[in-house]
């Protein structure tokens, strides 16, 4: 892979993760982090170039989804789960 394909790779890596983040609903928030996590790692090995312009598209066409999804979730936000209002021990 060429350096700046590299580059583009991990900045569209590292856009979908935050934006990720975003998700008012845990469920989402945590499922959308793993499966980009999952997506990227299981294609780490692809050495094609036009294999990989297409999965950059795609991922590009993903964060796009995420983005709507988020600005659509945040119109209609849910109370948070226990899960979510847990305080960390104190040591």
């Amino acid at each position: 892979m060429a350096a700046s394909s590299r580059a583009q790779v991990l900045d569209l890596y590292r856009a979908m993760l935050r934006e990720s983040k975003h998700f008012s609903a845990y469920n989402y928030r945590m499922y959308a982090i793993r499966r980009i996590r999952d997506a990227f790692r299981e294609n780490k090995s692809v050495k094609d170039p036009v294999e990989i312009q297409a999965l950059v598209n795609k991922a590009k066409r993903d964060l796009e989804i995420i983005r709507r999804q988020v600005h659509i979730g945040q119109l209609y936000s849910t109370d948070k789960l226990i899960i979510e209002n847990q305080e960390k021990p104190r040591t």
